[in-house]
Protein backbone atom coordinates (compact mmCIF):
# COMPACT_ATOMS: atom_id res chain seq x y z
CA UNK A 1 0.00 0.00 0.00
CA UNK A 2 1.08 3.16 -1.09
CA UNK A 3 1.34 6.83 1.10
CA UNK A 4 -0.30 8.15 -1.72
CA UNK A 5 -4.11 9.33 -1.67
CA UNK A 6 -6.90 8.62 -3.79
CA UNK A 7 -8.26 11.31 -5.08
CA UNK A 8 -12.40 10.79 -5.07
CA UNK A 9 -14.71 10.92 -7.69
CA UNK A 10 -17.55 13.36 -6.62
CA UNK A 11 -19.45 16.32 -7.77
CA UNK A 12 -20.00 16.95 -11.80
CA UNK A 13 -16.38 15.65 -12.32
CA UNK A 14 -17.12 12.47 -10.85
CA UNK A 15 -19.98 12.00 -13.12
CA UNK A 16 -17.53 12.91 -16.23
CA UNK A 17 -14.84 10.65 -15.74
CA UNK A 18 -17.08 7.37 -14.78
CA UNK A 19 -18.90 8.42 -17.91
CA UNK A 20 -15.48 8.01 -19.63
CA UNK A 21 -14.90 5.16 -18.14
CA UNK A 22 -17.84 3.58 -19.59
CA UNK A 23 -17.87 4.84 -22.71
CA UNK A 24 -14.30 3.32 -23.10
CA UNK A 25 -16.15 0.02 -22.17
CA UNK A 26 -18.20 0.57 -24.84
CA UNK A 27 -15.73 1.12 -27.23
CA UNK A 28 -14.17 -2.65 -26.24
CA UNK A 29 -17.82 -4.25 -26.18
CA UNK A 30 -18.09 -2.63 -29.45
CA UNK A 31 -15.13 -3.79 -31.54
CA UNK A 32 -15.74 -6.97 -29.94
CA UNK A 33 -19.50 -7.02 -31.05
CA UNK A 34 -18.36 -6.17 -34.92
CA UNK A 35 -15.31 -8.69 -34.80
CA UNK A 36 -18.02 -11.66 -33.96
CA UNK A 37 -19.57 -10.36 -37.50
CA UNK A 38 -16.80 -9.75 -39.55
CA UNK A 39 -15.22 -13.09 -39.60
CA UNK A 40 -16.44 -15.91 -41.95
CA UNK A 41 -16.12 -18.46 -40.20
CA UNK A 42 -16.61 -19.65 -36.05
CA UNK A 43 -12.72 -18.97 -35.79
CA UNK A 44 -12.35 -16.27 -37.63
CA UNK A 45 -14.89 -14.48 -35.87
CA UNK A 46 -13.71 -15.08 -32.43
CA UNK A 47 -10.07 -14.40 -33.34
CA UNK A 48 -11.70 -10.63 -34.93
CA UNK A 49 -13.74 -10.42 -31.92
CA UNK A 50 -10.70 -10.69 -29.04
CA UNK A 51 -8.07 -9.14 -31.45
CA UNK A 52 -10.03 -6.00 -32.63
CA UNK A 53 -10.75 -4.94 -28.51
CA UNK A 54 -7.05 -5.89 -27.78
CA UNK A 55 -5.52 -3.77 -30.75
CA UNK A 56 -7.81 -0.79 -29.38
CA UNK A 57 -6.75 -1.18 -25.71
CA UNK A 58 -3.31 -1.75 -26.65
CA UNK A 59 -3.47 1.66 -28.04
CA UNK A 60 -5.19 3.29 -25.50
CA UNK A 61 -2.95 1.74 -22.87
CA UNK A 62 -0.19 2.85 -25.02
CA UNK A 63 -0.93 6.53 -25.71
CA UNK A 64 -4.26 7.63 -24.04
CA UNK A 65 -3.97 6.37 -20.66
CA UNK A 66 -3.23 9.16 -17.68
CA UNK A 67 -0.38 6.78 -16.52
CA UNK A 68 0.78 5.85 -20.25
CA UNK A 69 4.81 6.00 -20.72
CA UNK A 70 4.16 7.52 -24.11
CA UNK A 71 1.19 9.72 -23.66
CA UNK A 72 0.27 11.71 -26.66
CA UNK A 73 0.66 15.44 -26.03
CA UNK A 74 -3.46 17.17 -26.45
CA UNK A 75 -4.34 17.51 -29.71
CA UNK A 76 -3.01 14.47 -30.93
CA UNK A 77 -4.46 12.38 -28.07
CA UNK A 78 -7.98 13.70 -28.71
CA UNK A 79 -7.33 13.07 -32.34
CA UNK A 80 -6.54 9.63 -31.78
CA UNK A 81 -9.53 8.88 -29.20
CA UNK A 82 -11.89 10.37 -31.69
CA UNK A 83 -10.52 8.01 -34.83
CA UNK A 84 -10.87 5.37 -32.02
CA UNK A 85 -14.85 5.73 -31.63
CA UNK A 86 -15.31 7.12 -34.46
CA UNK A 87 -13.92 3.65 -36.87
CA UNK A 88 -15.97 1.77 -34.06
CA UNK A 89 -19.52 3.27 -34.71
CA UNK A 90 -18.13 2.83 -38.55
CA UNK A 91 -17.68 -0.67 -38.37
CA UNK A 92 -20.88 -1.35 -36.25
CA UNK A 93 -22.69 0.08 -38.52
CA UNK A 94 -21.28 -1.57 -41.15
CA UNK A 95 -21.65 -4.49 -39.85
CA UNK A 96 -25.32 -4.13 -39.32
CA UNK A 97 -25.38 -2.18 -35.74
CA UNK A 98 -26.21 1.73 -36.83
CA UNK A 99 -27.49 3.06 -33.85
CA UNK A 100 -24.99 0.76 -31.50
CA UNK A 101 -22.71 2.79 -34.10
CA UNK A 102 -23.57 6.11 -34.02
CA UNK A 103 -24.39 5.62 -29.46
CA UNK A 104 -20.96 4.62 -29.43
CA UNK A 105 -19.38 7.15 -31.54
CA UNK A 106 -21.33 10.11 -30.53
CA UNK A 107 -21.32 9.55 -26.25
CA UNK A 108 -17.46 8.48 -26.83
CA UNK A 109 -16.39 11.39 -28.53
CA UNK A 110 -19.33 13.94 -26.58
CA UNK A 111 -17.59 12.59 -23.35
CA UNK A 112 -13.96 12.88 -24.96
CA UNK A 113 -14.72 17.03 -25.35
CA UNK A 114 -16.41 16.86 -22.00
CA UNK A 115 -13.64 15.27 -20.19
CA UNK A 116 -11.46 17.86 -21.39
CA UNK A 117 -13.30 20.45 -20.01
CA UNK A 118 -14.67 19.84 -17.08
CA UNK A 119 -11.88 17.08 -15.67
CA UNK A 120 -9.13 18.79 -17.17
CA UNK A 121 -7.51 16.12 -18.28
CA UNK A 122 -8.00 13.57 -21.47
Amino acid sequence: MTSESTPRLSGFTGVVLTARFLTELMLLGGLALAGTQLGTGVALAIADAVLLPAAAAALWGLFLAPRARRRLPEPARFLLEFALFAVTGVVLALVGWPVTGVVVAVAGIGIAVLTRVVAKDG
